[in-house]
C-alpha cells in the first residue's frame, strides 16, 4: 500500500534530508522544557522515537472505531469512543485524549466534512490526528479517545464540575484502559522510566479535565486547554457577585446531555445565587479548589491532591470577548506553567463563551462573513502580522501583510512537536501543511477589522512572564453617580441594540490616549461612595475599560466588566485587555449599574452611589512589524 510504504520510508527520509541542520547534539533542539523549566524530561529523551511497550502484542490492526463503556473506581460506567487508526505491526503512536464542553457530548464521530464543522475547535484537530478522512501519506494515524464527562451523555453519575475524587479519578482510569487496550500506544523514556505518550486538548469544560488530570496523573506530555478556567470562585462568583446569566445558562442548556444529573450541591448553590445573591462560604471554596489555583498557588489553601507537573508543555487558547472565562484566566494558567517550563505558550483569540443568543453581545457568525473563517467556539484562523520569511508562501496574504493560520493546524503542530517530536512538527510530510510559526505569546487585537490582527507579544525579559507589568497610574477620575440596582438598567453594557438597556457610563481617563497595543491584565484601585446616608444593602456596580474611537464611537472593550460590591476603596484587577489604539482613539473607564451578564445579581432597591477610580493600563507591547504603530 503507498501510504503505508511512505510512513516507513518518510523517518529515514526526515532524518536525511534535516541531518544538514539538525543534529542530535544541536543544542537549539527543542525539547520538553528549556532552561528555566526544571522539567523532569530531557530535550534528548523527548527526541527517541516513539516504541511499543510489548512488541509481541503490538500486532497492528485496520482503521476501526468502537464505543467503549468501562466501569470507574466507584462502578459508574463511562462512555468512550475510541479511535483505532490503521497501524503496522510494531509500529508506534501515541494517544490524543479529548473531552467535550459542559452540557455536551464526546466526539463520537470524525466522519464530517471539516469545512461544515461548527460544534467546537479542537475536535477538527482530533479529525486531523486521526488521520482517516483525509490521510496524510507520511504519517501513521494517532490514537484518539474522546469520552464523556459524569454526569454527561452516556456516562453515569452526577456532574460535580470537575472534582479531582471523582471525574479526576476517572481521567486515570481512562489512561488505564488504554495502557492496557491500545496494543500499538507509543511509549518514551520520561525522567528515566518507561510512560506511555499522552496528549490532551478539548475546550471549556474539555479544557479543565487537562488541568485536573495533569494535576494528578504523571503520564501526559503535552495539553491543549482552551477556553477555561483558572479559579472557578472568580469565574463564576467575582468579587461575590454570581454570574447568574452563565449559572442558569449552563444549567438550562446543559439539561439535554445532564438530565438533571447534578451533584446536591450544585442545585444549593445556583438557588443561592438567584435568591439571596451570596453563596456560601463551603460551596464557593469547594469550587475554588477544583481548578489548577489548587496547585499554581499554594497560598490559596486549597489543597486537594494535585501537584504541578514541569514536565508538561501546554498550550493556552483563550477569548478576550468570552464573557464566562475571561483572558486573565489564561494569563494565570500561562504564568503558572511557564514558570516551570519553556516550551507553555498562549494565544489570545477574540471569541469563546459568548451570550450572543440573548442579544448582548455580536454574533460572531455574522462578524466573521466573507472573512474565509468560521466561528466554532473560536474562530477557525488566526491572522498572523509577521515577516513574510516567517510564513508559508500557502498562508501568506500580501495584500494585509499577514501569516493566515488554521487554529486546528497550530494546535496540531504543538501537539506533534512534544509528542512525537520536533522534527516531524517541521516537517511538511508528516504534518500535511507547511510548519507554521508558534510564537510563545500571540493575541488577537480589537483592531476594528472583522478578520482582527494577531501580534506576537515579545519578551520583556527572558526570566519572568510577559503578561504583568503594568504603566503608572492614572489620576483617580472624576466621582461620577451612578444607581445600583434595577434603575441602573438605564446606565449599563456593551454594543449590540438588546444591551442598551444596560448603557454604560464612560469616564475619560488621563493616561489611555496612546498609540499602540496593549495586551494584558489592567489594574484599578476603585472608589464607591454613597450619595446621602449608606444603604443597608450592599451596593453592585460593575466596572470595566471602555474604547473611544477617533470618530467618537465607544464600546465596553471585550464585553468585559468586573464586579465590585460594598461601599469603599478597593484594589482590584480588571479583565484582560487585547488592543490596538490609533491617533485620537482612547481607553476610558466604563461605570454600570447593572449589567446583563449578572442578569439577577443586582439591587432590588435603587442605590445612588459615585465611583471614582486610579486605572494602570497595561505596557505598550513592542511591536517589530510597525503594525502597533500604524
Amino acid at each position: 500500500m503507498l501510504i503505508g510504504v511512505t510512513r516507513v520510508l518518510g523517518p529515514l527520509l526526515l532524518a536525511v534530508g534535516l541531518a544538514g541542520c539538525l543534529s542530535e547534539t544541536d543544542p537549539t533542539m527543542v525539547g520538553n522544557s528549556g532552561s528555566s523549566g526544571g522539567g523532569g524530561v530531557s530535550p534528548s529523551e523527548t527526541e527517541m522515537p516513539l516504541r511499543v511497550k510489548n512488541q509481541q502484542m503490538a500486532t497492528g490492526h485496520a482503521a476501526r472505531v468502537e464505543q467503549v463503556v468501562i466501569p470507574a473506581f466507584d462502578g459508574t460506567d463511562l462512555a468512550l469512543t475510541v479511535y483505532f487508526p490503521e497501524l503496522d505491526a510494531g509500529e508506534a503512536t501515541p494517544l490524543l485524549l479529548h473531552s467535550h464542553g459542559f452540557g455536551g457530548t464526546r466526539a463520537a464521530t470524525l466522519d464530517f466534512d471539516e469545512a461544515a464543522q461548527t460544534s467546537e475547535i479542537g475536535v477538527d484537530t482530533l479529525q486531523v490526528a486521526y488521520n482517516e478522512k483525509q490521510p496524510v501519506a507520511g504519517r501513521a494515524g494517532w490514537y484518539v479517545i474522546s469520552y464523556d464527562q459524569r454526569g454527561h451523555g452516556e456516562t453515569g453519575g452526577n456532574v460535580t464540575i470537575l472534582d479531582p475524587d471523582f471525574e479526576g479519578k476517572d481521567f486515570k482510569t481512562i489512561l488505564d484502559w488504554a495502557e492496557a487496550n491500545l496494543p500499538n500506544l507509543g511509549y518514551r523514556s520520561k525522567a528515566g522510566a518507561l510512560n506511555p505518550v499522552v496528549g490532551t486538548i478539548g475546550r471549556s469544560y474539555g479544557g479543565a479535565f487537562q488541568l485536573i488530570g495533569t494535576g494528578l496523573d504523571s503520564r501526559i506530555d503535552a495539553m491543549v486547554p482552551n477556553g477555561t478556567w483558572y479559579d472557578l470562585r472568580y469565574s463564576l462568583n467575582p468579587g461575590g457577585v454570581p454570574k447568574t446569566t452563565y449559572l442558569n445558562g449552563l444549567v438550562a442548556g446543559g439539561l439535554e446531555s445532564n438530565r438533571g444529573r447534578y451533584d446536591p450541591f450544585l442545585f444549593q448553590g445556583l438557588v443561592e445565587a438567584n435568591t439571596t445573591g451570596v453563596v456560601s462560604d463551603e460551596i464557593v471554596k469547594r469550587l475554588g479548589s477544583q481548578g489548577s489555583i489548587s496547585y499554581c498557588d499554594l497560598s490559596a489553601n486549597l489543597p486537594r491532591g494535585m501537584t504541578l507537573k514541569t514536565d508538561v508543555p501546554a498550550f493556552f487558547i483563550q477569548g478576550a470577548t468570552d464573557v464566562l472565562f475571561n483572558l486573565n484566566e489564561a494569563i494565570q494558567n500561562f504564568e503558572c506553567y511557564r514558570k516551570v517550563n519553556a516550551d507553555a505558550k498562549l494565544l489570545f483569540v477574540k471569541y469563546g463563551h459568548l451570550l450572543n443568543a440573548l442579544g448582548v453581545q455580536q454574533d460572531p457568525n455574522a462578524a466573521l462573513e466573507g472573512t474565509g473563517a468560521k466561528y466554532a467556539f473560536n474562530e477557525s484562523l488566526i491572522w498572523l502580522k509577521t515577516a513574510q520569511n516567517s510564513c508559508p508562501a500557502a498562508n501568506w496574504d500580501a495584500s494585509t501583510g499577514r501569516c493566515v493560520l488554521p487554529l486546528k493546524n497550530m494546535m496540531f503542530q504543538f501537539l506533534a512537536q512534544h509528542l512525537v517530536g520536533s522534527r516531524q512538527a517541521r516537517s511538511q510530510n508528516y504534518l500535511g501543511f507547511d510548519p507554521i510559526p508558534l510564537p510563545e505569546i500571540a493575541s488577537v487585537l480589537e483592531d476594528s477589522r472583522n478578520d482582527p490582527t494577531a501580534i506576537e507579544v515579545k519578551s520583556n525579559s527572558s526570566n519572568r512572564p510577559k503578561l504583568e507589568g503594568v504603566r503608572a497610574a492614572s489620576a483617580f477620575s472624576t466621582p461620577t453617580q451612578v444607581i445600583a440596582g434595577v434603575a441602573g438598567l438605564f446606565t449599563g453594557l456593551t454594543s449590540t441594540q438588546a444591551a442598551q438597556l444596560a448603557q454604560p457610563v464612560y469616564v475619560e481617563l488621563n493616561n489611555a490616549n496612546e498609540k499602540g497595543c496593549f495586551v494584558g491584565t489592567p489594574k484599578a484601585t476603585v472608589k464607591v461612595e454613597p450619595v446621602g446616608p449608606a444603604s443597608p444593602e450592599s451596593p453592585i456596580v460593575y466596572v470595566g475599560i471602555g474604547l473611544k474611537r477617533a470618530d467618537g464611537t465607544q464600546t465596553v472593550l471585550h464585553d468585559q466588566v468586573t464586579p465590585l460590591k460594598g461601599y469603599g476603596e478597593k484594589a482590584i484587577d480588571l479583565p484582560g485587555i487585547s488592543v490596538q489604539l490609533k491617533e485620537g482613539d482612547s481607553l476610558t473607564l466604563t461605570i454600570q449599574g447593572y449589567n446583563p451578564v449578572f442578569v439577577s445579581s443586582f439591587n432590588r432597591l435603587p442605590v445612588p452611589v459615585t465611583v471614582s477610580a486610579s486605572v494602570a493600563l497595561p505596557n505598550r507591547v513592542q511591536d517589530p512589524t510597525g503594525f502597533c504603530a500604524l
